[in-house]
């Protein structure tokens, strides 16, 4: 009896993790850059087919996660009009803590195609 109790206890607190582990603070057909690691603090979103832009003074080097909800690529890069590193980040997909030597990098993106 003990042992289904802790089995069931155990599915529970599983089954409770992954929802909230599979909730995703951007709305489906975004993309969506934040602030933090684990997706806190949004600095920005965008549909898919968005053209190269640069990010707001605020958002400049500052971005740690982001999150892909859409069925296109798109790509981020180190400097200001596209220039620089760039990094995918591919459909449907996520990061919520990108690379230490990229990290607070981000000056322009677009959701109109990778890399």
């Amino acid at each position: 009896m003990l042992i289904s109790f802790l089995l069931a206890g155990t599915t529970m607190l599983a089954a409770g993790a992954a929802v909230s582990a599979g909730e995703a603070p951007c709305p489906k057909n975004k993309v969506c850059i934040f602030d933090g690691n684990d997706y806190s603090g949004l600095l920005d979103s965008r549909r898919p087919g968005g053209r190269l832009r640069n990010v707001s003074s605020a958002a400049s080097d500052g971005m740690d996660s982001w999150i892909n909800q859409t069925k296109k690529n798109a790509a981020w890069y180190h400097d200001i009009n596209g220039k620089g590193n760039c990094h995918d980040m591919k459909r449907m997909s996520r990061d919520p803590n990108i690379n230490f030597f990229a990290s607070d990098e981000l000056s322009s993106w677009k959701t109109n195609r990778g890399c």
